[in-house]
């Protein structure tokens, strides 16, 4: 995570997905799409925020949605 999310000396260990910008968050989104070969960013509405547990949830829920599709 360290390689991909500059940090502000002091700054706690845990990050939440607001600390990420729109660009990072686009991609991050479009590469779990192509990696797993299922649908989120037009699912994103549904995602009610908060940290990356609760987004590993939502992309998991995506993948068991697409499976039963």
């Amino acid at each position: 995570m360290d390689q991909y999310y500059a940090r502000e000396d002091g700054a706690g260990d845990g990050a939440e997905m607001y600390d990420i910008d729109s660009f990072t968050m686009v991609q991050l989104v479009l590469y779990l799409e192509d990696k797993f070969n299922i649908v989120i960013l037009e699912e994103l509405h549904g995602f009610s925020g908060g940290d990356f547990d609760a987004f590993a949830d939502f992309v998991a829920a995506a993948g068991q949605e697409n499976d039963a599709a």
